[in-house]
């Protein structure tokens, strides 16, 4: 997952369609489909992907403004929105892979359900990444204060902990407010 404080440039991230074939926004997140033959061959390995498996690369193009709360609601919220769609459209990528700094991805494990690991070598994510990272952390507080940006960290989730995960926010959104959609 990667935070942006300003929009990437909207062409290349459409609204939801009928299928995941480009960059796709749901709340939150920015997801695309990539091959697993992208990845590198030991992280295939790790995630027991072979290269005609499809995983979800998951991005988030845009910043997230509010309260804490209303910051993690925001991204729950558009957790449910992206399973619905994939349970909707019967598609089932393996993994959802997403890399950033540790900033976004300590959150992400600890409310997210994703799985990390941290240090990451610059040199093992693509350029196209580095950038984006870059760029989301130039926005932040940290960097505003002249901390360093910190490990590079690669966050992953299974397709099936992801989906029992959206599952239980749908769930628990339904006790709060049983009169809810």
């Amino acid at each position: 997952m990667v935070y942006r404080a300003k929009p990437r440039n909207d062409e290349g991230i459409r609204s939801r369609g009928p299928s995941l074939e480009t960059e796709t926004k749901f709340g939150a997140y920015s997801v695309v489909p990539k091959s697993a033959k992208t990845l590198d061959q030991l992280l295939r390995s790790g995630l027991a992907l072979s290269i005609e498996d499809l995983y979800l690369e998951v991005h988030v193009p845009d910043s997230v403004q509010g309260s804490p709360r209303a910051v993690l609601e925001t991204f729950k919220r558009g957790a449910v929105e992206l399973a619905d769609f994939l349970k909707e459209k019967r598609l089932n990528p393996r993994w959802l892979i997403g890399v950033t700094h540790q900033n976004v991805a300590m959150p992400a494990q600890r409310f997210l359900n994703f799985q990390v690991i941290t240090g990451i070598p610059d040199e093992a994510v693509d350029q196209e990444k580095r950038e984006r990272i870059a760029e989301g952390y130039s926005t932040t507080k940290r960097w505003n204060l002249g901390l360093a940006r910190g490990p590079l960290c690669l966050c992953y989730q299974s397709y099936a902990a992801f989906m029992d995960f959206a599952d239980g926010l749908r769930c628990m959104r339904t006790e709060r407010d049983p009169t809810g959609p």
